[in-house]
């Protein structure tokens, strides 16, 4: 299954504000700085954030680990209407893939 860009550029944000707070917290705890922690969490939240985004489009492109769906070959360009998501269901079962 494949994630929309908007998905992984929040979840690297989401992270990056976890992994700046414990790593500011790590700096302060064995310099006692608070300045040289914010110092540190500053440059570390840009550089790492565009290196986990670029790390998850690249995973997001490798296939191995995925299961493939019958219907990933096709382009779909809007979202399905309710109604044809239970048509597309009932004919998935009746050809045994569900």
């Amino acid at each position: 299954m494949r994630e929309f860009r908007k998905r992984s550029l929040v979840k690297a944000i989401c992270w990056r504000a976890l992994a700046t707070f414990s790593t500011m917290a790590i700096v302060y705890i064995f310099t006692g700085k608070a300045a040289l922690s914010l110092g540190v969490g500053a440059v570390e939240v840009f550089v790492k954030m565009f290196l986990y985004y670029g790390h998850e489009r690249i995973w997001n492109l490798i296939a191995w680990g995925k299961l493939k769906h019958p219907l990933a070959h096709l382009d779909v360009n809007r979202e399905l209407e309710p109604e044809h998501m239970e048509e597309l269901r009932k004919r998935l079962e009746e050809l045994g893939y569900l």
